[in-house]
């Protein structure tokens, strides 16, 4: 695993923030930035969906789509994705077909399971999901966790 930047380290954190955000307007604490390969954002996204009613709009998958709808979907190839918690396998996949070449994140699906009520739970994680596919994605993580893992705590008191 490569050591993270300062610049990683703020991106990751802003991934945290979102994800406070999301669960203050009452949905799940899960936030993601994508940043592009001169270190540009692209494209931030929240879980929404409690207040979509759309189980789709996961934080990674929002921000995919804001970049995409965009017309910065070309941005995306090689880009990083920093999200606030390890990716479903539904948000992983969706970075693979996006051709992002990195995924960070903050809390590993392990810790933060245990702790949100409600909702499937996958044995399998991002990296390995990410291996299956014939696309080189380095992912990353957990980094930060115990600020990330604090979101959760919170979300879960509410």
């Amino acid at each position: 695993m490569t050591a993270l930047t300062e610049i990683d380290l703020t991106h990751l954190r802003r991934a945290i923030a979102l994800a406070e955000q999301a669960s203050v307007r009452g949905d799940r604490p899960f936030g993601a930035v994508a940043v592009d390969r001169a270190g540009g954002v692209i494209a931030e996204g929240e879980n929404a969906v409690s207040t979509s009613g759309d189980v789709t709009t996961h934080a990674e998958l929002a921000a995919i789509t804001t970049a995409t709808a965009a017309g910065r979907a070309e941005s995306l190839r090689g880009a990083t994705v920093y999200a606030s918690g390890e990716p479903c396998p539904m948000c992983a996949a969706a970075m693979v077909w996006a051709q992002v070449g990195r995924i960070v994140f903050a809390a590993a699906a392990a810790e933060f399971g245990p702790i949100l009520p409600g909702g499937p739970r996958f044995a399998l994680t991002c990296a390995e999901l990410v291996a299956t596919s014939n696309v080189p994605v380095e992912v990353s993580g957990p980094h930060l966790g115990e600020e990330a893992l604090a979101v959760f705590r919170a979300a879960a008191a509410s």
